[in-house]
């Protein structure tokens, strides 16, 4: 595991009004499939403004990747779809697509300009400190996990950090989540919210891992084919109230968006 301070970070700098209570917040995590398979984010874009969110967290983001391109020209899809949503923006590198069996596990540590991949979050508010972590990796595992992290500024003057992560389907998750529950990540000192894709359901032994220290801000309606329940959003023990949870359709004007659907939670600092 490395620590890195490397990321992609866009936002648009607008004016936009709170609205409700301040310390009241909606939170959306899902995973996009790589917004596969046109790289079109207006329906995503449509599907996620629809709930006037403030934090969206999405995994399986491929970002500035040659499949993406148009006219020759990559593209910065996490910017376009935070332009298109009014939202600040940041991309969390996980690994460069070029190096998915991870041959050269090194070149995974170093800046790479394109054909990257790994999680991002979306904010209504301005996003200050930001880190991104590699998580351990299982042997025979996919591909290199990660976690992006962001502490936001709320319209009050509190601070929250939100962490993203991906865990892997194959195995390792155990140890990875000894990564999610460490002061690396949960913050001493703000409210966290952690959100992601676990890749297991809510009774296994990762999960129990993570609620050593976080409290479950989400309900047990299927997520993956609106099946099985491997997505959740997590918050810091005894520091937030969920006030509602839905699971969206994954599909937007009969167009299939991802293989995952999205959650929704309204939760509630305490």
């Amino acid at each position: 595991m490395k620590l890195r301070h490397i990321y992609i970070l866009t936002a648009l700098f607008l004016a936009l009004p709170f609205i409700g209570n301040a310390q009241e917040l909606k939170i959306i995590t899902f995973n996009i499939r790589s917004f596969e398979p046109d790289f079109n984010t207006q329906p995503y874009a449509e599907l996620l403004w629809n709930e006037k969110p403030d934090v969206v967290c999405l995994n399986e983001v491929e970002n500035r990747s040659s499949r993406q391109q148009i006219d020759g020209k990559y593209r910065d899809v996490v910017q376009d779809l935070a332009n298109r949503m009014h939202l600040f923006g940041l991309f969390g590198y996980s690994y460069n697509l070029s190096n998915k069996d991870g041959k050269n596990p090194e070149e995974n540590y170093k800046y790479c300009e394109n054909e990257l991949y790994g999680n991002a979050i979306l904010s209504r508010y301005p996003i200050l400190n930001v880190s991104t972590i590699q998580l351990p990796r299982p042997t025979g595992s996919a591909d290199q996990r990660g976690v992006v992290i962001a502490d936001i500024l709320l319209p009050e003057g509190k601070i929250i950090r939100v962490a993203c992560t991906h865990l892997d389907h194959v195995g390792g998750q155990l140890e990875q989540a000894a990564v999610l529950t460490s002061d690396e990540v949960k913050s001493n000192t703000y409210p966290t919210i952690l959100c992601g894709d676990m890749n297991v359901g809510p009774n296994s032994d990762v999960i129990k891992k993570l609620l050593a220290v976080y409290d479950r801000l989400d309900n047990d309606s299927g997520t993956y084919l609106g099946l099985s329940k491997i997505d959740f959003i997590l918050g810091t023990k005894d520091k937030w109230e969920l006030k509602s949870c839905k699971v969206l359709d994954r599909h937007l004007n009969g167009k299939e968006l991802s293989d995952h659907c999205p959650v929704v939670s309204v939760v509630k600092l305490k």
